[in-house]
């Protein structure tokens, strides 16, 4: 601490005052570093503060309603439960007609909040057609509607396209939840090789499944190196549509075995499938533009 005196006749004054003021100070800086560290150490020891909750997750979309293309064609897809004693119901359905209304009404609560119908058709339907197709039943007009489904087609009709119904619908072959899915079509043709035991396979036909696979290969080989596609079928298709060049028109999903719609919906225009396996035999497929009109064979 330096004091400076003021003038002489005051300076003990002068003198004390300062040092009362320095010394006042000093107090105050000593007081202040004590208190610094408390303070440090009372904010270290606080109760930490909680974090803030997470956003909610954001609420997925469902899929959007759209008007039909065509009001008088729809695709359907339903999620069957059968009873036991009902149409066309598996030896392995032991429910009572009770208990398959309930499982319905289940279902189709999930069904209006799903964004994947498909799923839960593929999983929980019983009906052995539709259920691995993610329960497509087909795609047809209102005057060619199949009369299996006669139940189900005023309420599926009444759907915008990717729309659940908000009623169960009881049919003879169970209790159905009903979604429209929206109208796909593809045009394609195919080469058909059966093999003793196939579906539909006639007396005729002798060839083992071995046999008729390396014979749908080589099939595959001749059309991939440029052969004509009409010659080829009516040398070696084994299908009704060969009086047409293979070609089956136009069709909408649900109508084809599994595996062969699979196949044609995932070709491009005039792209080739490789060789694909169906209860029916083994096919070569090729998709068509849509206004190709079939090439009659004689």
């Amino acid at each position: 601490m330096t004091l400076r005196p003021v003038h002489a006749s005051t300076g003990s004054v002068v003198y004390a005052v300062y040092g009362v003021v320095a010394l006042f100070a000093l107090a105050c800086g000593q007081d202040a570093q004590q208190a610094a560290p408390q303070a440090t150490q009372a904010a270290s020891t606080a109760a930490p503060t909680e974090p803030a909750p997470p956003p909610p997750a954001p609420v997925p979309a469902g899929p959007v309603l759209e008007a039909p293309a065509n009001p008088d064609e729809a695709c359907g897809q339903i999620v069957v439960v059968a009873y036991k004693g009902a149409e066309h119901a598996a030896d392995t359905i032991t429910r009572d007609k009770a208990a398959a209304s309930a499982r319905a009404q289940e279902l189709q609560t999930q069904a209006m909040t799903s964004s994947d119908f498909a799923a839960l058709a593929k999983e929980s339907s019983d009906a052995p057609s539709s259920a691995p197709r993610g329960g497509v039943m087909g795609t047809y007009k209102k005057d060619e509607w199949p009369e299996l489904y006669a139940s189900i087609k005023d309420p599926l009709f009444a759907l915008k396209v990717n729309e659940t119904a908000a009623q169960v619908v009881e049919a003879p072959f169970g209790f159905v939840v009903v979604h429209r899915c929206k109208v796909e079509k593809v045009h394609g043709r195919h080469v058909l090789i059966r093999f003793k035991g196939a579906k539909k396979a006639g007396p005729e036909i002798k060839r083992s499944a071995d046999q008729a696979k390396k014979l749908a290969v080589e099939v595959q080989q001749k059309l991939s190196q440029g052969g004509d596609f009409a010659a080829i079928v009516k040398k070696y298709s084994e299908d009704a549509s060969k009086a047409r060049g293979g070609d089956i028109g136009e069709v909408g999903r649900g109508l084809l075995a599994p595996a062969f719609e699979d196949a044609l919906f995932a070709l491009k225009v005039g792209e080739l499938s490789t060789v694909v396996e169906t209860e029916f035999g083994f096919h070569v497929i090729q998709r068509l533009p849509e206004e190709v009109a079939p090439i009659m064979v004689k």
